[in-house]
């Protein structure tokens, strides 16, 4: 198999550069974000901590009153608790249930903020890594975006079902492919007897130009999806740090 260098180190810096990005624009934020929920959460849970001792306190009261008029209001005294206690469970129930809504609603409203917040730097981290590796590429010759993916995309097509590569051969399937760049006919050849080795003959090639993919070919039909480009790289970077952030 051919390693191609110059791809190999592109593919590496653009790693680094989303990495770095990432660092920089996202977990920093993000962060930020954590410690001023956890602050809002922390300053709900005190003030209904403060309910509840002003609750207890006019419990406490209620009692203290009881027990002065206890020689002669036995009945009164005993209505008074009675209120005193239901009224301080009521208070403690309402002030818990408030901060639980309000913690609920502040929970949600953050993790929205940080989701969009993510959203929005992975695709801007995206973008910047394709634009910084085209115009790598650019200083590269115009077939080095192709020749350098020729075996990795057979390779990949090499993976697909018996059953769905004898559709391209046994069945005359046109195969639809699309080229980061334009394809001269030493590349075409080349591509030709990488396919021809996988499928055992060349079935019918139709090769389209999709500079989207940076460097690199891609194939998809109805039952089958092939790829090998920088563009599915970058999706699979991004995929994997958006994963990793879940976890």
């Amino acid at each position: 198999m051919h390693i191609d260098w110059w791809t190999l180190g592109i593919q590496a810096i653009n790693v680094l550069v989303l990495i770095w990005l990432l660092g920089r624009f996202l977990f920093k934020p993000v962060t930020a974000m954590i410690d001023r929920r956890q602050q809002a959460a922390r300053a709900i849970l005190d003030e209904a901590e403060a309910a509840r001792q002003a609750a207890l306190a006019e419990r406490a009261t209620a009692a203290s009153e009881h027990a002065a008029l206890k020689a002669g209001h036995a009945a009164a005294e005993a209505a008074a608790v009675a209120a005193a206690d239901r009224a301080a469970a009521a208070v403690i129930d309402a002030a818990q249930a408030e901060a639980l809504r309000i913690t609920a609603r502040a929970t949600e409203a953050a993790d929205r903020a940080a989701a969009a917040r993510t959203t929005e730097v992975e695709a801007a981290a995206r973008t910047l890594a394709a634009r910084i590796a085209a115009r790598l590429l650019d200083r590269l010759p115009v077939a080095a975006r192709l020749d350098g993916f020729i075996d990795g995309f057979a390779q990949a097509l090499d993976g697909l079902p018996d059953a769905v590569k004898r559709r391209f051969t046994d069945g005359g399937e046109t195969l639809v492919l699309l080229a980061a760049t334009e394809v001269n006919a030493a590349t075409r050849a080349a591509l030709e007897a990488a396919i021809g080795r996988v499928l055992g003959a060349v079935p019918p090639l139709e090769i389209r130009v999709e500079p989207t993919l940076i460097a690199g070919f891609e194939a998809a039909a109805d039952h089958a999806v092939v790829t090998n480009s920088f563009r599915a790289d970058l999706a699979q970077i991004a995929r994997e740090f958006a994963r990793d952030d879940r976890q």
